[in-house]
């Protein structure tokens, strides 16, 4: 049943704790505000069970976070339950957060510890108390990188990831290298209760500066597949306008004893963005986009699948987006210029479009999302009474239009689909920006901050930019199975005392989104029900 949600919701605040939607059709319920030190904020919600969620908090700063952190619990009404602060230390020396995982209902926390007397970057787990939100007696090492014959200050690093099913863990790091030396991994892969189950060590045919790890994912047999960027001679994107790149899949099965490679190939295309995902049957679905032009542009989308049992690439396809997508959203000028270019002969791609995200359909289709962002300063002098220059810079964080493409389980490109949006702002890294999405049965729901100007927005003329005003809406925008969208206004940040932040803000389950925002020391988490 299609979810029609009010123009409008309407919300009961009492005392500034509670808001509840009127809609019969969804739920929307805020929980106490909380004040907060001013730069502390949300980073993650680390986990989620029948008693409510699990955040992570630390104090921002513009390009990391530190490890001065928080972990609180919220109920189900999205009211504060448990707040503590942990305290990192291994031997009384420093420890470095690396993740959370909440697996089988339990909390893993991993943190790691360069040893400057061993030359070992130690891996440690222990799991949380869901009560007192502080460790259990239980850490343990699992992992350790040897750095001492690395000629640089470079300890390694670890990544993680689990499983579609949640029933495999992987843990994998790149070795420490120096200057001509080939790039070295070490993958080891353990059971939902972190028993190891394999372990290897690999060994890439090129040099370290010469691949990118682009996507890394496990399957539900423990199987891993890697996609790497493999640049050609030189580390950069273009030589003599030709791609001086090409992807790569790189699969380990059996325990990593059987390796199969798939070089990604599409005649006279240049791929500019890929990336995998691992269907329950073990297929590998890849999907992307390609230009003509080179590597800030795209003129269409590409997808293959990667048969788990033969082992063989089964499906291959690609499609055009065509003049009329591309001119979407754009004013009318620059839609004349832009068509006209196009009967000329000449090329009109899309520009900086980043791709996000591979959701699998339970059909065994796919959708690609992708978003326009990109970064861009400018500079400028100021003169005082006294002559003295100051020269200054501001950063631009650009997020735009999302675009979605819809791909068939026959390995057809079926549909393609452009949310209008702008969020430019500077020097914040784009805090307020982009979106976050939930997938409630065969519907895509995008929410995000938005100008009251956009709300009837119809894809011709000037878009208005996102700014943080008190008339400044979050809405939503629903895309159907057909890729038809319907937009609709949530609230007003007038209606609260906060402005979402879509990046940290995340789908709990299959009928629910939790919003998190803050407005200078007020946070406040919103949960999102629909009707299932």
């Amino acid at each position: 049943m299609r979810i029609i949600i009010i123009f409008y919701l309407l919300f009961s605040l009492v005392n500034h704790s509670l808001a509840q939607s009127k809609s019969k059709k969804i739920d929307v319920v805020f929980g106490e505000e909380q004040k907060e030190s001013k730069k502390l904020t949300l980073v993650d919600i680390i986990g989620h069970d029948y008693t409510g969620i699990y955040a992570l908090k630390t104090k921002y700063k513009l390009l990391n976070y530190n490890n001065n952190i928080v972990i609180e619990h919220f109920d189900n009404k999205m009211n504060r339950t448990n707040s503590v602060k942990l305290s990192l230390t291994y031997k009384k020396k420093y420890k470095f957060l690396e993740a959370f995982m909440h697996i089988d209902d339990i909390l893993y926390l991993y943190t790691s510890h360069p040893d400057k007397k061993t030359k070992k970057n130690l891996l440690f787990v222990e799991t949380i108390n869901k009560q007192s939100l502080l460790p259990n007696n239980d850490i343990k090492k699992i992992a350790e990188i040897d750095f001492s014959k690395s000629n640089r200050r470079n300890a390694g690093s670890f990544n993680f990831d689990y499983s579609r099913d949640s029933s495999k863990v992987l843990i994998y790091y790149e070795l420490p290298f120096d200057k001509g030396e080939k790039k070295r991994i070490e993958v080891h892969i353990f059971d939902n209760r972190l028993n190891k189950l394999w372990e290897k060590k690999i060994t890439f045919p090129k040099e370290d500066e010469l691949i990118d790890i682009e996507d890394v994912e496990v399957d539900n047999m423990g199987n891993v597949h890697f996609l790497s960027l493999d640049y050609k001679d030189k580390r950069k994107s273009k030589r003599k306008g030709k791609p001086n790149y090409n992807y790569e899949i790189i699969s380990y099965y059996s325990n990593g004893e059987l390796r199969k490679n798939y070089p990604i190939l599409i005649e006279g295309k240049f791929l500019t963005d890929m990336k995998i995902a691992i269907n329950d049957e073990g297929d590998i679905i890849c999907g992307g986009f390609y230009s003509e032009e080179g590597t800030f542009s795209i003129m269409g989308s590409y997808f293959l699948k990667v048969n788990s049992e033969s082992k063989e690439i089964i499906n291959k396809n690609f499609k055009e987006f065509g003049i009329d997508f591309i001119t979407q959203n754009m004013t009318l000028k620059e839609e004349k210029k832009t068509k006209k270019k196009d009967k000329k002969g000449k090329d009109t791609e899309l520009f900086e479009y980043a791709l996000d995200n591979i959701v699998l359909r339970d059909d065994g289709g796919a959708v690609l999302i992708g978003e326009q962002y990109y970064i861009y300063s400018r500079t400028y002098y100021t003169t005082d009474a006294n002559g003295n220059s100051t020269l200054h810079e501001t950063y631009y964080y650009v997020y735009n239009d999302i675009i979605v493409i819809s791909l068939s389980a026959q390995g057809t490109i079926d549909w393609n689909a452009k949310i209008p949006k702008k969020q430019i702002s500077s020097n914040d890294g784009g805090f307020y920006s982009s979106y976050v999405l939930a997938v409630v049965k065969d519907k895509l729901y995008f929410v995000f901050n938005d100008n009251p100007e956009n709300l009837y927005y119809k894809g011709k003329g000037e878009i208005a930019n996102y700014q943080r005003r008190k008339e400044s809406l979050v809405v939503m925008v629903e895309v159907d199975s057909k890729g038809n969208q319907n937009k609709e206004a949530l609230f007003s940040s007038k209606d609260v005392e906060i402005n979402i932040r879509p990046k940290v803000s995340e789908q709990i389950s299959k009928s629910e989104l939790v919003l998190f925002g803050q407005k200078k020391r007020t946070h406040q988490f919103a949960k999102i029900t629909f009707d299932d």
